[in-house]
């Protein structure tokens, strides 16, 4: 039988049910993203969840973030020498010209730090790489968004393919959200 106490631990799935203790947390002098991993759900799970809680946006569960991966971007610190999810976000692509950027989230404690534009900054990065020529967002935070270089759209004017995603959202008969749009 061979002693597994000394080998490295894989992080348990499942682990971090709540946002993470930043008073220990090593922050850099500047943040940056990169592409989400599958050990990182839970944490984006539970950042997600937290603003969902308080009706600020769509919850997102395990199985939706795992089949989504590769549409995230996280900003991570270390904290106790443990990689730790303080902000996500995601490209989520619609139509031959169509993204959304969605579940923006950063750790309460880091409101008006900069990661959420570092973050969907990098997102419309994605999406010009890609061949998007346009990137939308339904949000809650117009003013956010518009320092971004997005604008407010009717909502009639969104393409069908969209309508098809709200059609899930439980908001969609009553949707307090400003659509916004990014041409390229």
């Amino acid at each position: 039988m061979q002693d597994l106490s000394s080998a490295p631990q894989k992080p348990r799935l499942g682990s971090q049910a709540t946002l993470p203790d930043l008073t220990r947390a090593e922050l850099p002098a500047v943040f940056t993203t990169r592409k989400a991993r599958i050990q990182d759900v839970d944490g984006m799970s539970c950042l997600i969840n937290e603003f969902a809680a308080g009706g600020i946006m769509l919850a997102r569960g395990p199985l939706y973030l795992y089949q989504n991966i590769q549409d995230y971007r996280v900003i991570t610190v270390t904290i106790d020498g443990v990689e730790s999810v303080i902000a996500c976000g995601g490209l989520h692509v619609l139509w031959e010209d169509l993204a959304e950027v969605r579940s923006v989230a950063v750790h309460p404690a880091l409101h008006r730090s900069g990661l959420g534009r570092t973050l969907v900054q990098d997102l419309i990065d994605d999406a010009r790489r890609i061949g998007a020529g346009r990137v939308f967002t339904f949000t809650l935070a117009p003013e956010f968004f518009s320092s971004l270089g997005f604008t407010a759209v009717d909502r009639d004017t969104l393409s069908p393919v969209v309508w098809a995603e709200c059609s899930k959202c439980p908001k969609f008969y009553k949707c307090d959200e400003v659509g916004m749009m990014l041409h390229f």
